[in-house]
C-alpha cells in the first residue's frame, strides 16, 4: 500500500470508498453523508480541499481531507474501508494532514472534530500533536416516545431577513464559551454570519428545514432565541444550532424551540432527532437529557494555534 496526495487519485478510483463511507455513516449516525463525498471531489478541483489517500494501486482504501478557510484549516473526515480499520492506517493519514496544514506558514489555526472518523486513536493523536481538545457527544432522541409539554413562547418562522440578527444573537450567546475557544466559527459576528448562511442558504449541515427552524421573540418583538434545523436523512431531523439571547436564559425559550422542532420532525415522519453538544456544557447537556436525548457517539473538538498565539480552553 502507498499513501499520496488525495488530488493524485482520479475521482473514479475514490468513488467506491466514498460510497462505502456514506453507507457507514448512514448506519452508524443516521446521517446521509453522500453529498459530503461529492463536495470533497469538487473542493479538490477548486483547490479549497486537500488530503491524503492510501491505495494499493487500484481503488482508494482510506482517505482524509481538510478544508482551507482563509488562514484556518479544518480537518474533516478520516475513513478507511472496513478491512483496514484498527491497523493505524487512518492515524498515519491524520499525521500527514496535520503536517500539511502546519507546513504552510499562512495557516494560523487548525481545527478538527472527529465525529466522522474511523481512527480509534485520532483524538489521542491530535492531543499529542499539541491540539487543545474537549469531548463532545452526538445525541439522539427517539421520536416514537411522547414529547413533554412545551413552555409558552412567542415563536415564528425564520425569515431570510432575520439572518443578520440571528447571527448576532448566536455570536453573543457564545462569547467567552468553551465552544467559541475551540471553534472559530463563533469568533466574530462575521464568522458566525458565514456559518448561519452556510446552514440556511447552502445546506451546509444536511438539508435545511425551514418549517422546524424558528425564532423566538420577546413581547416587544426583540429576538430572544433562534433554532436552525436540517434533515440529515429521511429518518433524522437535526438541530444544527439553538441559542438564547444573553440575559434571557432560564425562561424556557430554548426548551420551547427544541420541542417545536422535534414535533415538526415527528409530524414529518422522522423517527429521531439529533444534535451535538460539548460535554463541558453542563447546562445544555442537562436540558437535552431531560428531553430524552441519549449519547450515540462520543468524539472531540480540537484546535491548534500557531505560536505565539494559543488556544485557551
Amino acid at each position: 500500500m502507498r499513501t499520496r496526495a488525495l488530488n493524485a487519485v482520479p475521482a473514479a478510483r475514490l468513488r467506491p470508498l466514498l460510497d462505502e463511507e456514506a453507507r457507514h455513516w448512514l448506519q452508524a449516525l443516521s446521517w446521509d453523508y453522500s453529498e459530503v463525498g461529492s463536495a470533497v471531489i469538487s473542493g479538490l478541483q477548486r483547490g479549497s480541499v486537500f488530503g491524503r489517500v492510501t491505495d494499493d494501486g487500484g481503488d482508494a482504501l482510506a482517505y482524509g481531507y481538510a478544508i482551507v478557510d482563509g488562514t484556518r484549516v479544518v480537518i474533516g473526515g478520516l475513513f478507511a474501508t472496513a478491512r483496514l480499520r484498527g491497523q493505524g492506517v487512518e492515524e498515519v493519514l491524520l499525521d500527514g494532514l496535520i503536517d500539511d496544514a502546519r507546513r504552510d506558514l499562512g495557516t494560523l489555526r487548525v481545527e478538527a472534530q472527529t465525529l466522522f472518523c474511523t481512527a480509534e486513536a485520532a483524538d489521542a493523536r491530535l492531543v499529542r500533536a499539541g491540539f487543545v481538545s474537549r469531548p463532545r457527544h452526538y445525541v439522539v432522541r427517539d421520536l416514537d416516545a411522547p414529547l413533554p409539554p412545551a413552555p409558552e413562547a412567542r415563536m415564528r418562522a425564520l425569515r431570510r431577513d432575520d439572518l443578520p440578527a440571528a447571527s448576532e444573537l448566536i455570536w453573543r450567546s457564545h462569547e467567552g464559551s468553551l465552544d467559541a475557544r475551540l471553534n472559530s466559527t463563533y469568533a466574530t459576528a462575521a464568522t458566525t454570519r458565514g456559518f448561519v448562511e452556510s446552514i440556511v442558504l447552502r445546506n451546509g449541515c444536511g438539508r435545511f428545514d425551514p418549517e422546524a427552524s424558528r425564532v423566538a421573540e420577546t413581547g416587544s418583538g426583540r429576538l430572544a432565541g433562534v433554532l436552525l434545523a436540517s434533515r440529515l436523512s429521511a429518518d433524522n431531523g437535526h438541530v444544527c444550532q439553538v441559542s438564547v439571547a444573553p440575559g434571557l436564559e432560564h425562561r424556557g425559550i430554548g426548551r420551547a424551540l427544541l420541542l417545536r422542532a422535534m414535533d415538526v420532525f415527528r409530524r414529518d415522519g422522522m423517527g429521531r432527532a439529533s444534535l451535538s453538544v460539548t460535554v463541558g456544557n453542563e447546562r445544555a447537556r442537562e436540558l437535552y437529557a431531560r428531553l430524552g436525548y441519549v449519547p450515540r457517539r462520543t468524539f472531540a473538538a480540537h484546535a491548534w494555534a500557531r505560536p505565539p498565539a494559543r488556544v485557551d480552553a
